[in-house]
């Protein structure tokens, strides 16, 4: 029923959006992304399809990808809720390693 929304009878991003949560609820990564990415073409000021594009390219296993949709996330929606939660959460991936290092003068 989703699928025929987002395709015929409201395709919008929303539309995309719900079906794209759908499939990630049950683990359809594949599907879940193409979704994801639909409701961003129609909508790229979506940020919640785009953290969440992110979150189904690492639930499915691809982190590096991941990381890259995250750190574009994070670079377009600086002061959105999901980019603190997302540093909070996953700081491993944004975090500078040089920055801070013993006798480089940071403190």
């Amino acid at each position: 029923m989703l699928l025929e929304q987002a395709q015929i009878v409201q395709p919008d991003a929303m539309s995309w959006f719900q079906l794209a949560t759908a499939y990630a609820s049950v683990g359809w990564w594949r599907e879940a992304i193409d979704a994801y990415e639909r409701a961003l073409a129609l909508d790229p000021d979506y940020a919640v399809a785009m953290f969440d594009l992110g979150g189904a390219h690492w639930n499915s296993g691809d982190a590096a990808t991941a990381a890259e949709v995250w750190a574009a996330a994070l670079e377009r929606f600086p002061d959105h809720e999901l980019s603190g939660k997302l540093r909070c959460n996953f700081s491993f991936l944004f975090s500078d390693p040089a920055a801070g290092q013993p006798g480089d003068g940071a403190r």
